[in-house]
This record gives structure tokens, C-alpha cells and sequence, in this order.
């Protein structure tokens, strides 16, 4: 049976300590993300590739049924969990309680498990999840000391998001190196990269209001642009995510970006002013360069994160 987000974290929460697990069962609504109690992981993140990326680092979307691949989709699930708490929690946009903390110790636990037992029980590439966490520490660092200078540049609004999302490509590309592909993971990492910051773009647009009082400013006013360019922004990425996946030979991914950056554009059409799809041309060249530049050849996507940002 296939793994899906939701059975993992059923599974996770079967493993909890008894005292954690009413908590954890709740945790989606009590960080305020999900509407009511009853939503699973799958009804926050609707988006395929948000729950079940290394699918995508496949050629085509008829995946082989090998115990592998569930093992790497079970690590990805484990890096979801650990990193949507401690993000929303060092965005303020929930308490952090010592519970909390509790459960944060057991999803990286867990993480840290599932990828080990994913790659056949080697450490060597869970060292990678060391790197990510330094990396997203350093993300929302920049993230945090540019909103409180009110001011954000492009380039390094588009590092800040690759560093607090390199983690969600690790099990994809861990799975690329186990099939025997690791040369295909510079193009897959691309096409993930693109598409990271063109939906944190989209996210960023949403939320500009919420932002605004949660933190004195939003992302779009500190970067100097309204909240439809980045918008516009997010879906002129998608597109190139698209393109990206196509030359790497993602055909899977190709298709499910192509048909994402179509429903995006015509929202784009029918809402954003001739001016503000402009302003988002501008947007989406600046981070796309960002984007490529990350995305070398390296052995870890969190390197390439972590040793491009300091030049910015």
C-alpha cells in the first residue's frame, strides 16, 4: 500500500509518547493551519508536489512499486512534519510551548530515521539534514532582520527561500542517487528550486495582510512592490519550473507544473493591472538568476544553498 502524508503521520503519532498524542492529532489546527480539527496533512497541502516531491523526481507518474521509493516518500512525509512546526513557530505564528518543542524533537527523530532507513541504513547523507536545519536557521534569520529593516533586496528575499526550503528536495534527491541518477539531480534541483520561490511568491502575496500584523510589514512592502507583481512573479516561475523539468526529462513534474502555471497565469490574467504583470517580469528574472545560480552541480542542495548566500 502506498504511503500517503496521512498514514505516515498516523504512524508517527502511533509512536508517540501517550502525552503527546492528542496533541499532535490537533497540531495542523492549533498552529492555524487547517480549519478545523478534523483536516488531515493532505486537505492543508493540496498541492502534490508539497507532500509527495520524490514522486516527481521520477520520469514519469507511474511510479515503481518498490518498497524504496515508499521509504523515500515516508522521509519526505518526516521532513514535512519537523519543518512546518518549527517554521511557524519561529514565524510567531504560533506559541512555541514546551509540548511543542516535545513534538519538534520527536518529527526530527523521526526524520532523521526514515531517511537513514530510506538509504539502507547509512548515515552518510543524514548528515545532509544537519545542513538543512543550519540552512533554514539562516533563512529565517535573513527573512526576520530584513522585515524588521523594513527592507528586503531581491536577490536575497530569493536565497532566504531556498534556504528555508532546501530541505523539502533532500529525500528526492537522495532517491535520484540510490536509482543510480545523481546526475539528474542538478536539473531536478532546478526545477524544484523555481518552484519553491515561485509558490512562496504566491504565498507571500496571499498572506501580505496577515503578515502586515503579525509582523509591522509584509514581504511584498519590504521588497517594494505590491502584492499582485509577486504574484505575477509566482506564476511566470512556475512556468519556468515547468520548462526546467521538461529539459531534465521530469515528465511527471513537467506536466503537473505546466498545468499548475496555467491556473496561476489565468489568474493573472483576469486580475493583476498590465503594470503589476510588469513589475512581476522584473521579480521572476531577478529570482530565477537567484535560482540558477544555487542550482549547481553539488552533492547536496543545502550546500549550494548554504555557500551561494554569503556573496548577497
Amino acid at each position: 500500500m502506498s504511503a500517503t502524508i496521512d498514514s505516515t503521520y498516523q504512524g508517527l503519532v502511533a509512536q508517540l509518547p501517550l502525552e503527546l498524542r492528542d496533541s499532535a492529532r490537533g497540531l495542523l489546527f492549533e498552529l492555524g493551519l487547517a480549519h478545523t480539527p478534523g483536516m488531515g496533512w493532505a486537505d492543508v497541502f493540496q498541492l502534490p508536489p508539497s507532500r509527495e516531491l520524490p514522486l516527481f523526481a521520477l520520469s514519469s507518474e507511474h511510479a515503481p512499486s518498490e518498497p524504496r521509493l515508499e521509504a523515500f516518500r515516508r522521509a519526505h512525509h518526516g521532513a514535512c512534519f519537523y519543518n512546518v512546526l518549527v517554521d511557524r513557530l519561529a514565524d510567531r505564528q504560533a506559541a512555541a510551548t514546551p509540548e511543542r518543542e516535545r513534538l519538534a524533537a520527536h518529527f526530527l527523530a523521526y526524520w532523521r530515521r526514515s531517511l537513514a532507513e530510506a538509504e539502507g541504513g547509512t548515515g552518510s547523507r543524514v548528515e545532509s539534514i544537519e545542513r538543512s536545519i543550519r540552512a533554514w536557521r539562516l533563512g529565517v534569520g535573513l527573512e526576520q532582520a530584513a522585515l524588521a529593516r523594513r527592507t528586503f533586496r531581491l536577490a536575497r528575499y530569493g536565497r532566504s527561500i531556498l534556504l528555508k526550503l532546501g530541505w523539502a528536495g533532500l529525500a528526492s534527491e537522495c532517491l535520484l542517487r540510490q536509482r543510480g541518477e545523481s546526475h539528474r539531480s542538478p536539473s531536478f534541483r532546478r526545477a524544484f528550486f523555481l518552484l519553491a520561490v515561485g509558490m512562496q511568491c504566491v504565498d507571500d502575496a496571499e498572506d501580505s495582510a496577515e503578515d502586515e500584523a503579525v509582523h509591522g510589514v509584509s514581504l511584498p512592502t519590504a521588497l517594494g512592490f505590491p502584492p499582485p507583481a509577486l504574484f505575477s512573479a509566482g506564476a511566470l516561475l512556475t512556468r519556468a519550473a515547468g520548462a526546467a523539468a521538461a529539459r531534465g526529462g521530469f515528465g511527471h513534474f513537467a506536466n503537473w507544473l505546466s498545468h499548475r502555471a496555467d491556473e496561476l497565469e489565468g489568474i493573472r490574467a483576469r486580475r493583476i493591472r498590465p503594470e503589476d504583470n510588469l513589475a512581476g517580469m522584473v521579480i521572476a528574472s531577478s529570482l530565477e538568476a537567484v535560482c540558477l545560480s544555487v542550482a549547481g552541480p553539488t552533492h547536496d542542495n543545502t550546500v549550494g544553498t548554504s555557500s551561494s548566500v554569503s556573496s548577497t
